[in-house]
């Protein structure tokens, strides 16, 4: 929503404190209207210009009332809080230069977390994944998010790859503004629960190949005498490309320290953390 760029007197101020202002939620609408902070309002339900208690602004027809921009209301004292919209809601995200974007609100998977609040526990920012190609995620202040409505998808001030991909994230809302936000969340290519679960297979192989190592290394040391500096072996063993430099053995590109055991290499690599136990051959 764009805030003209209204100045407040004290008698503004003092009118506005009494008010608070609500937004319709008809995609055809979305208009913002003044509410008396003593009217009941459920903040779990919808709201509609129908439900407005003033006649004069009760039907969605009605222009906006006139708006001001946060910064100059809180200078005046007065503090703007933004209701907390839904995870997996579709909603348009304003970025620095970029037109509103599609997007889905969706958790960071780096802490699980789709909000960020104030000491007051109100909304300060939301973690969203924006529709398009690629799909790509963002966190964006809460005055810069707001329920999504039909767009022209032709963006005139973007070109070439990024006006395809706008084009393609207004048709992938479209197609999907009805669904649920539990079935939109599914469709959302950042998932913590997919990240863990990738992360927990890599360590996996890792652990893995590290006791190959230590096996193959520990034999060597048992039956060979070593010759530092100077490759021994250079073989395919179970489908794995192996070379061995003295303690040092390569093994897919990875290169890996000999240790009696997988509890040393983590011994060694807690003692000196700038050494490199194992990385690109």
């Amino acid at each position: 929503m764009d805030y003209p760029d209204e100045t407040v007197n004290e008698a503004e101020a003092t009118f506005l404190s009494n008010w608070i202002w609500v937004q319709c939620e008809s995609p055809s609408c979305l208009k913002w209207r003044h509410i008396s902070k003593h009217h009941t309002l459920d903040l779990d339900e919808p709201w509609f210009c129908h439900m407005n208690p003033d006649p004069c602004f009760s039907q969605c027809i009605v222009p906006q009332a006139t708006n001001y921009k946060d910064s100059i209301l809180r200078q005046k004292g007065l503090k703007v809080i933004y209701s907390k919209i839904p995870v997996g809601s579709l909603v348009l995200v304003k970025a620095s230069k970029w037109p509103l974007w599609p997007a889905i609100l969706s958790a960071d998977p780096s802490c699980e977390q789709y909000a960020t609040y104030d000491e007051d526990g109100d909304v300060v920012q939301y973690h969203v994944e924006f529709l398009g190609t690629p799909h790509s995620r963002f966190w964006a202040l809460a005055p810069k998010v707001e329920p999504f409505r039909p767009l022209p998808a032709n963006a005139k001030c973007l070109k070439g790859t990024l006006k395809v991909s706008y084009k393609i994230a207004m048709e992938e809302a479209m197609d999907i503004q009805h669904m649920t936000c539990e079935e939109r969340l599914q469709l959302c290519h950042f998932k913590p629960e997919e990240l863990l679960f990738q992360a927990k297979g890599l360590m996996q192989s890792i652990e893995k190949m590290i006791t190959e190592c230590t096996v193959e290394t520990k034999s060597k040391h048992n039956n060979t005498t070593k010759r530092h500096g100077k490759m021994k072996v250079n073989r395919e063993t179970s489908g794995k490309s192996i070379a061995e430099f003295g303690d040092t053995s390569f093994i897919e590109g990875f290169r890996f320290e000999s240790a009696a055991s997988v509890e040393e290499l983590r011994q060694l690599n807690e003692r000196d953390l700038s050494k490199e136990l194992f990385a690109r051959y």
